[in-house]
Protein backbone atom coordinates (compact mmCIF):
# COMPACT_ATOMS: atom_id res chain seq x y z
CA UNK A 1 0.00 0.00 0.00
CA UNK A 2 2.82 2.35 0.79
CA UNK A 3 4.39 1.81 -2.62
CA UNK A 4 1.03 2.53 -4.25
CA UNK A 5 0.70 5.81 -2.35
CA UNK A 6 4.22 6.80 -3.35
CA UNK A 7 3.46 5.97 -6.97
CA UNK A 8 0.31 8.08 -7.03
CA UNK A 9 2.10 10.91 -5.21
CA UNK A 10 4.85 11.00 -7.81
CA UNK A 11 2.22 10.78 -10.51
CA UNK A 12 0.45 13.78 -8.96
CA UNK A 13 3.71 15.74 -8.84
CA UNK A 14 4.50 14.87 -12.44
CA UNK A 15 1.02 15.83 -13.59
CA UNK A 16 1.22 19.11 -11.65
CA UNK A 17 4.56 19.95 -13.22
CA UNK A 18 3.25 19.12 -16.66
CA UNK A 19 0.25 21.38 -16.19
CA UNK A 20 1.79 24.26 -14.19
CA UNK A 21 5.51 24.01 -14.87
CA UNK A 22 7.23 26.90 -16.63
CA UNK A 23 10.34 27.06 -18.77
CA UNK A 24 11.27 23.69 -20.23
CA UNK A 25 7.94 22.20 -19.19
CA UNK A 26 6.36 24.33 -21.92
CA UNK A 27 8.28 22.26 -24.48
CA UNK A 28 6.90 19.09 -22.86
CA UNK A 29 3.36 20.39 -23.22
CA UNK A 30 4.08 21.38 -26.84
CA UNK A 31 5.31 17.86 -27.59
CA UNK A 32 2.20 16.37 -26.00
CA UNK A 33 -0.15 18.63 -27.93
CA UNK A 34 1.63 17.98 -31.24
CA UNK A 35 1.77 14.26 -30.51
CA UNK A 36 -1.97 13.97 -29.95
CA UNK A 37 -2.91 14.75 -33.60
CA UNK A 38 -0.24 12.33 -34.75
CA UNK A 39 -1.61 9.57 -32.57
CA UNK A 40 -5.16 10.27 -33.68
CA UNK A 41 -4.14 10.28 -37.33
CA UNK A 42 -2.21 7.05 -36.88
CA UNK A 43 -5.19 5.44 -35.18
CA UNK A 44 -7.45 6.49 -38.05
CA UNK A 45 -5.00 5.18 -40.59
CA UNK A 46 -4.75 1.86 -38.77
CA UNK A 47 -8.46 1.44 -39.17
CA UNK A 48 -7.90 0.87 -42.89
CA UNK A 49 -7.13 -2.71 -44.02
CA UNK A 50 -3.46 -3.50 -43.75
CA UNK A 51 -2.12 -6.40 -45.80
CA UNK A 52 -0.12 -8.37 -43.33
CA UNK A 53 0.00 -11.96 -44.48
CA UNK A 54 1.93 -13.11 -41.45
CA UNK A 55 0.03 -11.09 -38.87
CA UNK A 56 1.58 -8.44 -36.64
CA UNK A 57 4.78 -10.44 -36.36
CA UNK A 58 5.40 -9.88 -40.03
CA UNK A 59 6.10 -6.19 -39.24
CA UNK A 60 9.48 -7.26 -37.95
CA UNK A 61 10.42 -8.98 -41.21
CA UNK A 62 11.99 -7.08 -44.11
CA UNK A 63 8.79 -7.37 -46.08
CA UNK A 64 6.78 -6.15 -43.12
CA UNK A 65 9.10 -3.21 -42.46
CA UNK A 66 8.81 -2.21 -46.09
CA UNK A 67 5.05 -2.26 -45.71
CA UNK A 68 5.31 -0.21 -42.52
CA UNK A 69 7.42 2.43 -44.28
CA UNK A 70 4.85 2.56 -47.04
CA UNK A 71 2.21 2.98 -44.36
CA UNK A 72 4.08 5.90 -42.80
CA UNK A 73 4.59 7.61 -46.14
CA UNK A 74 0.93 7.28 -46.83
CA UNK A 75 0.30 10.06 -44.24
CA UNK A 76 1.91 12.52 -46.63
CA UNK A 77 -0.46 11.81 -49.44
CA UNK A 78 -3.42 14.03 -50.18
CA UNK A 79 -5.90 11.30 -49.43
CA UNK A 80 -4.45 11.02 -45.89
CA UNK A 81 -5.24 14.66 -44.99
CA UNK A 82 -8.57 13.56 -43.58
CA UNK A 83 -6.67 12.00 -40.69
CA UNK A 84 -4.90 15.29 -39.88
CA UNK A 85 -7.61 17.86 -40.35
CA UNK A 86 -9.80 16.86 -37.44
CA UNK A 87 -7.12 16.69 -34.71
CA UNK A 88 -5.31 19.82 -35.95
CA UNK A 89 -8.56 21.70 -36.13
CA UNK A 90 -9.36 20.59 -32.58
CA UNK A 91 -5.99 21.81 -31.31
CA UNK A 92 -6.22 25.14 -33.12
CA UNK A 93 -9.81 25.64 -32.10
CA UNK A 94 -8.99 24.80 -28.48
CA UNK A 95 -6.15 27.33 -28.39
CA UNK A 96 -8.37 29.97 -29.98
CA UNK A 97 -11.17 29.31 -27.50
CA UNK A 98 -8.68 29.53 -24.65
CA UNK A 99 -7.41 32.88 -25.92
CA UNK A 100 -10.98 34.17 -26.27
CA UNK A 101 -11.74 33.08 -22.72
CA UNK A 102 -8.64 34.86 -21.40
CA UNK A 103 -9.55 38.00 -23.32
CA UNK A 104 -13.03 37.99 -21.85
CA UNK A 105 -11.96 37.05 -18.30
CA UNK A 106 -9.24 39.70 -18.01
CA UNK A 107 -10.94 42.23 -20.31
CA UNK A 108 -8.03 42.57 -22.66
CA UNK A 109 -8.21 44.99 -25.55
CA UNK A 110 -7.10 42.67 -28.34
CA UNK A 111 -7.09 38.98 -29.16
CA UNK A 112 -3.35 39.07 -29.82
CA UNK A 113 -2.62 39.97 -26.19
CA UNK A 114 -4.62 37.01 -24.95
CA UNK A 115 -3.02 34.69 -27.52
CA UNK A 116 0.50 35.79 -26.62
CA UNK A 117 -0.22 35.24 -22.93
CA UNK A 118 -1.63 31.78 -23.65
CA UNK A 119 1.36 30.79 -25.81
CA UNK A 120 3.76 32.00 -23.11
CA UNK A 121 1.87 30.09 -20.41
CA UNK A 122 1.46 26.87 -22.40
CA UNK A 123 4.63 26.58 -24.45
CA UNK A 124 7.03 29.18 -23.00
CA UNK A 125 7.10 31.27 -26.17
CA UNK A 126 7.79 35.00 -25.95
CA UNK A 127 7.94 35.63 -22.22
CA UNK A 128 7.27 39.36 -21.64
CA UNK A 129 9.74 41.55 -19.73
CA UNK A 130 8.82 44.34 -17.32
CA UNK A 131 11.32 46.90 -15.99
CA UNK A 132 10.94 48.54 -12.57
CA UNK A 133 12.76 51.82 -12.02
CA UNK A 134 12.21 54.99 -9.96
CA UNK A 135 9.29 53.43 -8.14
CA UNK A 136 7.25 52.60 -11.23
CA UNK A 137 7.04 50.10 -14.08
CA UNK A 138 8.49 50.75 -17.52
CA UNK A 139 7.38 48.71 -20.50
CA UNK A 140 10.24 48.23 -22.99
CA UNK A 141 7.66 47.82 -25.77
CA UNK A 142 4.89 50.16 -26.76
CA UNK A 143 2.22 47.47 -26.63
CA UNK A 144 0.50 46.57 -23.34
CA UNK A 145 2.40 44.15 -21.15
CA UNK A 146 0.57 41.07 -19.88
CA UNK A 147 2.70 41.10 -16.73
CA UNK A 148 0.79 44.23 -15.73
CA UNK A 149 -2.59 43.18 -17.08
CA UNK A 150 -2.69 39.56 -15.89
CA UNK A 151 0.58 38.60 -14.22
CA UNK A 152 3.19 35.94 -14.87
CA UNK A 153 4.78 34.16 -16.52
CA UNK A 154 7.47 36.57 -17.58
CA UNK A 155 10.64 38.29 -16.47
CA UNK A 156 10.86 41.15 -14.00
CA UNK A 157 13.92 43.39 -14.13
CA UNK A 158 14.27 45.48 -10.96
CA UNK A 159 16.73 48.36 -11.13
CA UNK A 160 18.76 49.42 -8.04
CA UNK A 161 16.85 51.58 -5.59
CA UNK A 162 13.55 49.72 -6.00
CA UNK A 163 11.78 46.84 -4.31
CA UNK A 164 8.79 44.87 -5.60
CA UNK A 165 6.30 42.75 -3.69
CA UNK A 166 4.65 39.95 -5.67
CA UNK A 167 1.54 38.08 -4.70
CA UNK A 168 -0.39 35.17 -6.06
CA UNK A 169 -3.99 34.71 -5.11
CA UNK A 170 -4.67 36.13 -1.64
CA UNK A 171 -1.17 36.36 -0.21
CA UNK A 172 2.37 37.55 -0.93
CA UNK A 173 4.86 35.23 -2.58
CA UNK A 174 8.18 37.09 -2.96
CA UNK A 175 9.87 40.41 -2.26
CA UNK A 176 12.56 41.25 -4.80
CA UNK A 177 15.26 43.91 -4.74
CA UNK A 178 17.60 44.77 -7.58
CA UNK A 179 18.06 41.97 -10.14
CA UNK A 180 16.31 39.95 -12.86
CA UNK A 181 13.69 37.43 -11.76
CA UNK A 182 11.28 35.02 -13.34
CA UNK A 183 7.65 35.64 -12.41
CA UNK A 184 5.60 32.49 -12.07
CA UNK A 185 2.18 32.00 -13.56
CA UNK A 186 -0.47 34.35 -12.13
CA UNK A 187 2.06 36.17 -9.94
CA UNK A 188 1.34 39.90 -10.02
CA UNK A 189 3.24 42.99 -8.92
CA UNK A 190 1.24 44.04 -5.87
CA UNK A 191 3.33 47.05 -4.87
CA UNK A 192 6.49 48.89 -5.92
CA UNK A 193 8.49 51.06 -3.50
CA UNK A 194 11.25 53.53 -4.17
CA UNK A 195 14.05 52.87 -1.67
CA UNK A 196 15.38 56.39 -1.97
CA UNK A 197 14.37 59.11 0.49
CA UNK A 198 10.82 60.26 -0.19
CA UNK A 199 9.84 63.90 0.25
CA UNK A 200 6.35 65.11 1.08
CA UNK A 201 5.04 68.55 2.05
CA UNK A 202 1.85 70.17 3.26
CA UNK A 203 1.09 73.80 2.49
CA UNK A 204 -1.10 74.08 5.58
CA UNK A 205 -1.73 71.94 8.67
CA UNK A 206 -4.72 73.13 10.69
CA UNK A 207 -4.73 72.69 14.47
CA UNK A 208 -6.51 74.07 17.54
CA UNK A 209 -4.70 75.17 20.68
CA UNK A 210 -5.68 74.27 24.22
CA UNK A 211 -7.43 77.62 24.67
CA UNK A 212 -9.58 77.00 21.57
CA UNK A 213 -7.77 79.17 19.00
CA UNK A 214 -7.41 77.78 15.48
CA UNK A 215 -3.93 78.20 13.97
CA UNK A 216 -2.22 77.03 10.80
CA UNK A 217 1.28 75.61 10.31
CA UNK A 218 2.52 76.55 6.85
CA UNK A 219 5.03 74.64 4.68
CA UNK A 220 5.37 71.51 6.80
CA UNK A 221 7.89 69.13 5.18
CA UNK A 222 8.87 65.54 5.92
CA UNK A 223 11.49 63.18 4.50
CA UNK A 224 11.23 59.42 5.10
CA UNK A 225 12.04 56.06 3.52
CA UNK A 226 11.25 52.38 3.75
CA UNK A 227 12.43 50.95 7.05
CA UNK A 228 15.92 49.50 6.67
CA UNK A 229 15.57 47.06 9.56
CA UNK A 230 18.79 45.92 11.21
CA UNK A 231 21.02 47.46 8.55
CA UNK A 232 20.42 51.21 8.65
CA UNK A 233 23.69 52.13 6.95
CA UNK A 234 24.22 52.01 3.20
CA UNK A 235 27.19 50.08 1.88
CA UNK A 236 28.75 49.56 -1.54
CA UNK A 237 27.44 46.00 -1.63
CA UNK A 238 23.95 47.01 -0.52
CA UNK A 239 23.43 50.70 -1.28
CA UNK A 240 19.68 50.50 -0.70
CA UNK A 241 18.96 48.26 2.31
CA UNK A 242 15.38 47.35 3.16
CA UNK A 243 13.44 45.07 5.44
CA UNK A 244 11.10 42.48 3.93
CA UNK A 245 8.86 42.85 6.98
CA UNK A 246 8.73 46.61 6.41
CA UNK A 247 7.80 46.16 2.74
CA UNK A 248 4.93 43.86 3.67
CA UNK A 249 3.79 46.24 6.42
CA UNK A 250 3.87 49.18 4.00
CA UNK A 251 1.82 47.18 1.49
CA UNK A 252 -0.87 45.68 3.68
CA UNK A 253 -1.00 48.24 6.51
CA UNK A 254 -2.79 50.96 4.58
CA UNK A 255 -6.46 51.80 4.73
CA UNK A 256 -8.91 51.23 1.89
CA UNK A 257 -11.35 54.01 1.05
CA UNK A 258 -15.05 53.50 0.42
CA UNK A 259 -14.53 53.67 -3.33
CA UNK A 260 -12.01 50.82 -3.16
CA UNK A 261 -8.86 52.91 -3.65
CA UNK A 262 -5.86 52.35 -1.42
CA UNK A 263 -4.21 55.31 0.27
CA UNK A 264 -0.83 56.27 -1.13
CA UNK A 265 1.93 55.18 1.22
CA UNK A 266 3.77 58.52 1.11
CA UNK A 267 0.58 60.46 1.79
CA UNK A 268 -0.20 58.13 4.70
CA UNK A 269 3.15 58.79 6.39
CA UNK A 270 2.75 62.53 5.82
CA UNK A 271 -0.69 62.35 7.44
CA UNK A 272 0.84 60.67 10.50
CA UNK A 273 3.39 63.48 10.78
CA UNK A 274 0.70 66.16 10.45
CA UNK A 275 -1.56 64.50 13.01
CA UNK A 276 1.36 64.27 15.44
CA UNK A 277 1.96 68.01 15.11
CA UNK A 278 -1.75 68.80 15.52
CA UNK A 279 -1.95 66.57 18.60
CA UNK A 280 0.96 68.35 20.27
CA UNK A 281 -0.50 71.79 19.51
CA UNK A 282 -3.85 70.76 21.00
CA UNK A 283 -2.09 70.37 24.38
CA UNK A 284 -0.50 73.85 24.29
CA UNK A 285 -1.77 77.39 24.72
CA UNK A 286 -1.32 80.02 22.06
CA UNK A 287 1.25 81.98 24.05
CA UNK A 288 3.37 78.84 24.28
CA UNK A 289 3.61 78.87 20.48
CA UNK A 290 3.73 82.54 19.49
CA UNK A 291 5.46 84.07 22.54
CA UNK A 292 7.39 81.27 24.27
CA UNK A 293 9.03 82.11 27.56
CA UNK A 294 11.29 79.04 27.61
CA UNK A 295 12.38 76.80 24.73
CA UNK A 296 11.55 77.06 21.04
CA UNK A 297 8.21 75.37 20.25
CA UNK A 298 9.61 74.03 16.95
CA UNK A 299 12.33 72.19 18.86
CA UNK A 300 9.67 70.73 21.16
CA UNK A 301 7.66 69.54 18.15
CA UNK A 302 10.74 67.93 16.60
CA UNK A 303 11.36 66.14 19.88
CA UNK A 304 7.94 64.50 19.50
CA UNK A 305 9.16 62.68 16.39
CA UNK A 306 12.08 61.17 18.31
CA UNK A 307 9.85 59.51 20.87
CA UNK A 308 9.84 55.68 20.82
CA UNK A 309 6.06 55.46 20.50
CA UNK A 310 6.07 57.49 17.28
CA UNK A 311 8.96 55.43 15.89
CA UNK A 312 7.00 52.27 16.59
CA UNK A 313 3.93 53.77 14.93
CA UNK A 314 5.93 54.44 11.77
CA UNK A 315 7.43 50.95 11.83
CA UNK A 316 3.91 49.50 11.79
CA UNK A 317 3.56 51.07 8.35
CA UNK A 318 7.09 50.15 7.25
CA UNK A 319 8.47 53.70 7.38
CA UNK A 320 11.52 55.34 8.87
CA UNK A 321 11.60 59.11 9.44
CA UNK A 322 14.68 61.00 8.29
CA UNK A 323 13.87 64.66 9.00
CA UNK A 324 10.97 67.06 9.58
CA UNK A 325 10.69 70.78 8.87
CA UNK A 326 7.93 72.48 10.88
CA UNK A 327 7.67 75.68 8.83
CA UNK A 328 6.11 78.74 10.45
CA UNK A 329 3.02 79.30 12.58
CA UNK A 330 0.27 81.51 11.21
CA UNK A 331 -2.65 82.77 13.30
CA UNK A 332 -5.91 84.16 11.86
CA UNK A 333 -6.31 87.92 11.39
CA UNK A 334 -8.91 88.46 14.16
CA UNK A 335 -6.65 86.64 16.61
CA UNK A 336 -3.73 88.87 15.71
CA UNK A 337 -5.79 92.05 16.13
CA UNK A 338 -7.18 90.78 19.44
CA UNK A 339 -3.69 89.99 20.69
CA UNK A 340 -2.51 93.47 19.65
CA UNK A 341 -5.44 95.02 21.54
CA UNK A 342 -4.63 92.90 24.57
CA UNK A 343 -0.98 93.91 24.48
CA UNK A 344 -1.95 97.57 23.99
CA UNK A 345 -4.35 97.51 26.94
CA UNK A 346 -1.71 95.78 29.07
CA UNK A 347 0.94 98.41 28.41
CA UNK A 348 -1.57 101.22 28.77
CA UNK A 349 -2.47 99.82 32.18
CA UNK A 350 1.21 99.59 33.06
CA UNK A 351 1.68 103.20 31.92
CA UNK A 352 -1.23 104.41 34.01
CA UNK A 353 0.05 102.52 37.01
CA UNK A 354 3.52 104.01 36.60
CA UNK A 355 2.04 107.52 36.17
CA UNK A 356 -0.20 107.15 39.22
CA UNK A 357 2.73 105.86 41.25
CA UNK A 358 4.86 108.81 40.17
CA UNK A 359 2.11 111.28 40.99
CA UNK A 360 1.71 109.68 44.40
CA UNK A 361 5.41 109.91 45.06
CA UNK A 362 5.34 113.57 43.91
CA UNK A 363 2.49 114.41 46.26
CA UNK A 364 4.26 112.63 49.09
CA UNK A 365 7.46 114.58 48.45
CA UNK A 366 5.49 117.84 48.26
CA UNK A 367 3.82 117.15 51.58
CA UNK A 368 7.16 116.18 53.02
CA UNK A 369 8.75 119.35 51.71
CA UNK A 370 5.90 121.45 53.07
CA UNK A 371 6.25 119.84 56.48
CA UNK A 372 10.01 120.33 56.44
CA UNK A 373 9.47 124.00 55.45
CA UNK A 374 7.10 124.53 58.34
CA UNK A 375 9.51 122.84 60.70
CA UNK A 376 12.37 124.99 59.38
CA UNK A 377 10.26 128.11 59.83
CA UNK A 378 9.47 127.19 63.39
CA UNK A 379 13.13 126.51 64.11
CA UNK A 380 14.03 129.88 62.61
CA UNK A 381 11.50 131.68 64.76
CA UNK A 382 12.73 129.86 67.81
CA UNK A 383 16.34 130.76 66.99
CA UNK A 384 15.28 134.42 66.51
CA UNK A 385 13.68 134.46 69.88
CA UNK A 386 16.65 132.74 71.46
CA UNK A 387 18.90 135.44 69.98
CA UNK A 388 17.34 138.08 72.24
CA UNK A 389 19.43 138.76 75.36
CA UNK A 390 17.91 137.30 78.45
CA UNK A 391 18.23 140.62 80.33
CA UNK A 392 16.42 142.60 77.70
CA UNK A 393 12.66 142.77 77.32
CA UNK A 394 11.97 143.39 73.63
CA UNK A 395 8.81 145.00 72.65
CA UNK A 396 6.14 143.43 70.54
CA UNK A 397 7.30 145.27 67.45
CA UNK A 398 10.87 144.16 67.97
CA UNK A 399 9.87 140.52 68.19
CA UNK A 400 7.83 140.79 65.03
CA UNK A 401 10.72 142.37 63.20
CA UNK A 402 13.09 139.62 64.23
CA UNK A 403 10.68 136.92 63.12
CA UNK A 404 10.16 138.59 59.75
CA UNK A 405 13.91 138.93 59.23
CA UNK A 406 14.46 135.25 59.96
CA UNK A 407 11.68 134.22 57.65
CA UNK A 408 13.09 136.43 54.90
CA UNK A 409 16.52 134.86 55.33
CA UNK A 410 15.03 131.38 55.19
CA UNK A 411 13.14 132.14 51.98
CA UNK A 412 16.28 133.59 50.37
CA UNK A 413 18.19 130.43 51.30
CA UNK A 414 15.49 128.17 49.82
CA UNK A 415 15.40 130.27 46.63
CA UNK A 416 19.16 129.94 46.28
CA UNK A 417 18.91 126.15 46.63
CA UNK A 418 16.25 125.96 43.93
CA UNK A 419 18.35 128.09 41.54
CA UNK A 420 21.41 125.94 42.16
CA UNK A 421 19.38 122.74 41.44
CA UNK A 422 18.24 124.08 38.03
CA UNK A 423 14.73 125.11 38.96
CA UNK A 424 13.04 127.58 36.60
CA UNK A 425 10.96 129.15 39.37
CA UNK A 426 11.72 132.88 39.53
CA UNK A 427 13.27 134.00 42.81
CA UNK A 428 10.94 135.54 45.32
CA UNK A 429 11.63 139.13 46.29
CA UNK A 430 12.80 139.57 49.84
CA UNK A 431 10.18 140.74 52.21
CA UNK A 432 10.80 144.03 53.90
CA UNK A 433 9.99 144.04 57.56
CA UNK A 434 7.02 146.04 58.61
CA UNK A 435 7.69 148.95 60.84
Amino acid sequence: MRSVRIFFRWLHYAWTLILEGDGSWGAVRLAIILGLPLCIAAAGRFLEPLNLSGGLWSLFTPEGQAGLEAFALSFLRLNALRYWLAPLAAVIWGIALGALYIQDAFRLESFSQALSYLMASLFGFGYPTLIVMEGQTVNPKDEPNTLLLIGGPGYLEVRPGNVVLLERGAGPTNVYGAGRYFVRRFETTREIFDLREIYRSRDAVDATTKDGIAITLCNVEATFRVNTGRQPQRTEIDPYPFSIKAVRAATYGRAVAKDGTVTDWGDLIMSLVASRIAGWISRQRLDRLTAPAEDDPRAAIRAEFERPDFRQLLSRFGAELVRVNIGHIDTPGPVDSQRIDNWQSFWQRQDRLALAQGQGVQLAYEELGRAEGQAEMLRTIAQALDAVSPGEAPSEAERSRLVIVRINQMLETMSARERSSGSQTPPTAPLSPKR
